[in-house]
Order: C-alpha cells, then sequence, then structure tokens
C-alpha cells in the first residue's frame, strides 16, 4: 500500500502529464473547483462497477460469485439447509417440472422445512399426472428464493462473510464499486475525502444517484415531470451552474448537456424516464476523477487500514458457527481448518501463501524457528512460571477483542506483514533509484 505514496510524491515532482494515467495522484487540498483541471478520455466514462462486499442473495447468483457461494452453502449445510439450495437451483429457470424426481424433492423439502403453500398448490404437485403451469413454478420458486435470502441476511453477520470481506479488500483488486456500493466503507472514504478538501465530489454523486433511483422508483406513482424537473435543477444549481454554491468545475460541454436534460428544447417528448438519466454525463466524468485521482491514495490511507482493523475486529464478535449448532461442531472445526488457505489471500504479494499454514518438521538440535512474521517460535515449552510478553505481542493483540484468539492474532501479523512489505518496498526502490543516478 505505501508503493502508492511513493507514487503520489514521484508525480507531484513530475512536470508534465500526457495522459490520464500520467496525472498524479494527488488531490486538490482546498477543495475547490476540484474537477477543473482534470483530462479524461471517452475510455474513462463507463459505468460503476458491481459492489462485491454488500451482495443479495440474487446478485451473488447473477456475478456468480463461486467462493462467496460455496461459503453460503457450507452455512446452510451447518443447518442442514443444503437441499433447499439445490432445490432452488433445480428449480432456477424452469417452466415445468416433468421430473418426478424434482417433484418428489420439492415435496419432501415442504414437509422438512414446514413451508407453507396454499392446499390447490400442494395437491397439484402431488397429483404426478397434473403438470404444474408457469405462474405455480414461479410461486415456489419466489417462495424458496425468500426463504434463503433470510437465511442469506444471518450469512452476512458472520465470521465466515467477514473474513470473505477481507480478501476482497486485501486481494488488490478493489474497484470503486467495491467502495461506493458498501455503507461501511463509503463512509471511511467520505471522511477520507473530507480530510482533502472533495468530499463534494461523492456528495454530488449520492445526490444524482439517488434522484435517478427515487424517480425510476416512483415514476408510476404520484411522481410527475414537474417534479422530478425541480429536483433535478436543485442538484443542477449547487453542483453545476455557473453561480453553483458548491461548484465542483465541470466543463462546458458536460454543464450543457445536464442543462438540455433538464429544460430539452422539445419538452413534449420529455418524459420522468427521460430525466432519470439527466446527469449521467456528470456522473460518469465524477466516477472517472474518483477512479484515477481518489482511489488509489485512498487504498494507501490510515482510514483503509482503520477500516481493515474494524472489519477483522467486527469478525470476532460475530456469532460462529459453533455456537449456533452445538451438534456439527465437527463440521465446523473442519470448516476452520480449510478456511485457513483462503485466509491466505491477506497477504497478496506472497508468492506462495499456503506456505504460511504449512508447519516446518523441526529436526535435530533446533531449539525453534523464525516464522513469516519475524516471529520466534519454542520448540520446546517455556518456563510455566515465566508469563511474560514481548511488547510487540500486545501491540499486536489490540487488535482483537480477546487474547488468546489465534486466528484473529494471525489475522493482525498479517496487515502488518503487509505494511512491513510496502515499506520494505519503497525503500529498496528508493535505494536503487539513488544508486541509478550516482
Amino acid at each position: 500500500m505505501l508503493n502508492f505514496w511513493k507514487t503520489i510524491q514521484s508525480k507531484k515532482s513530475s512536470t508534465s502529464s500526457a495522459n490520464i494515467n500520467n496525472v498524479g495522484l494527488s488531490i486538490i487540498g482546498d477543495g475547490l473547483l476540484p474537477l477543473k483541471d482534470f483530462e479524461y478520455g471517452e475510455s474513462d466514462l463507463y459505468a460503476l462497477e458491481k459492489c462485491r462486499l454488500s451482495l443479495h442473495f440474487g446478485e451473488a447468483l447473477v456475478l456468480d460469485n463461486s467462493a462467496l457461494l460455496s461459503m453460503f452453502r457450507q452455512f446452510l449445510d451447518h443447518r442442514n439447509l443444503l437441499s433447499l439450495y439445490h432445490l432452488y437451483m433445480a428449480l432456477l429457470g424452469r417452466t415445468d417440472i416433468e421430473d418426478e424426481l424434482l417433484r418428489t424433492n420439492l415435496l419432501r423439502n415442504i414437509s422438512v422445512h414446514r413451508i407453507h403453500f396454499p392446499d390447490q398448490l400442494i395437491a397439484k404437485i402431488n397429483n404426478h399426472s397434473k403438470q404444474l403451469d408457469i405462474g405455480d413454478l414461479k410461486e415456489v420458486t419466489d417462495k424458496v428464493y425468500v426463504i434463503l435470502q433470510e437465511y442469506w441476511n444471518n450469512f452476512v453477520q458472520t465470521d465466515m462473510f467477514c473474513k470473505y470481506q477481507v480478501d476482497v479488500l486485501t486481494g488488490g483488486q478493489v474497484t470503486l464499486g467495491d467502495i461506493l456500493l458498501c455503507d461501511g466503507l463509503l463512509s471511511y472514504f467520505m471522511e477520507f475525502l473530507d480530510s482533502e478538501g472533495c468530499r463534494s465530489i461523492v456528495e454530488f454523486w449520492l445526490a444524482a444517484t439517488n434522484f435517478k433511483s427515487c424517480v425510476e422508483q416512483l415514476k408510476s406513482t404520484s411522481v410527475n415531470y414537474e417534479q422530478a424537473q425541480s429536483d433535478a435543477i436543485s442538484i443542477y444549481e449547487k453542483y453545476l451552474s455557473l453561480q453553483a454554491t458548491c461548484s465542483l468545475g465541470f466543463t462546458d460541454q458536460v454543464r450543457i448537456t445536464v442543462e438540455e436534460s433538464i429544460c430539452p428544447a422539445d419538452i413534449q417528448g420529455q418524459t420522468v424516464t427521460t430525466i432519470s438519466q439527466c446527469f449521467r454525463s456528470a456522473v460518469l466524468v465524477v466516477l472517472a476523477f474518483l477512479r484515477h485521482r481518489c482511489l488509489m491514495p485512498f487504498l494507501s490511507s490510515q482510514h483503509y487500514v482503520r477500516y481493515l482493523s474494524e472489519l477483522i475486529k467486527a469478525g470476532n464478535s460475530y456469532q460462529s458457527l459453533s455456537q449456533d449448532n452445538e451438534s456439527s461442531s465437527s463440521s465446523v472445526s473442519e470448516y476452520s481448518t480449510n478456511s485457513k488457505r483462503s485466509m491466505s489471500s491477506l497477504l497478496p504479494y506472497s508468492a506462495s501463501t499456503d506456505s504460511l499454514w504449512r508447519k516446518r518438521q523441526q529436526s535435530g538440535l533446533s531449539f525453534g524457528r523464525v516464522d513469516e512474521y519475524g516471529r520466534f517460535e519454542r520448540n520446546i515449552e517455556p518456563d510455566p512460571d515465566k508469563n511474560k510478553e514481548s511488547g510487540i505481542r500486545r501491540m499486536m493483540k489490540k487488535f482483537v477483542n480477546k487474547e488468546g484468539v489465534k486466528m484473529q492474532e494471525d489475522m493482525a501479523w498479517q496487515v502488518a506483514e503487509m505494511i512491513v512489505k510496502d515499506v520494505t518496498s519503497v525503500t529498496m526502490a528508493n535505494n536503487d533509484e539513488d544508486f541509478g543516478a550516482e
């Protein structure tokens, strides 16, 4: 992460910039017209990416997020609900149920999980000579989906989901969509931009996005064109007009495009649906600015590291699977062992992260070893009367809520190793540059 700080400083000292990729990652500190000197091309204007940190069950299916869905299946399996998941996947996309085995499976799940359906529908399912129509099949599928979504809401409150989020955030491929569409991370991002004088950029994005969402959701109700136009003008006057109270520095071309979308020459051809897109050109510019000027500095900031630390702490506070179902303790133990490999992505720059979880075979007269984090581990038991801990170990235990929790302490060490590696790479790079200059 500290590589980004080196990049920022080197870009600040550069006097030339040919294109957007050569523009320094520094952010204008005074917050006045942050977009004024921002250069971009057509290829830089594209929609916001999907968020991988805040997903509904249906969104995870659409994105085919195999890692997350695998965790969810394990979560359901620990509660003897995996058959319900397989039933939903078997029903998805079908127009009829001709398979007798599927019909039997459906009846068994209805009975075991006590799913309530109208008696008439149950009778049709039991009668193998009757074929279910599309409406009946949709009712069954929707009902199973609602049940799975409820369990998904419980799943995202577990340490399993926290580990998945940490994996994403430390995997080296965090996108702007991951940040803006995750409420928890967005608040840290806005705090960071506030310290850099650019908070108004995200505030405009929020205003424009909420305007579009509200108009599209309420277009079939009481919202009319005049109301939508009035709200759009309020946003325009605050952020885009020449007399804007919080001007962001949009170009004349963007400003005129927005003006024509709000108040077109052909007013009769304008509808509530078309006016919902009036800020599209301005939003695309804002997204490009956030990607190329703000994203990398944020990922190298203390705000981002603090969010990671809070996320790790939250994972420790959630109810674990073993507490939810004591009878499945053996399965949970097996999951804990297997999940250690997935946690290795906390070290995205490691060439072989699996080696972190493999214990070396000790032999000969070795009294201990130095692990991947630089800690010395004894092969012999210490004096039981000696309970002193090193200062660094006490400091690392501050990252966790409960002393002695091995997994959480390891996660804190992994975050520390990320920072140490970046400091080392920056130092080595600086030495190489000085040597080349000589």
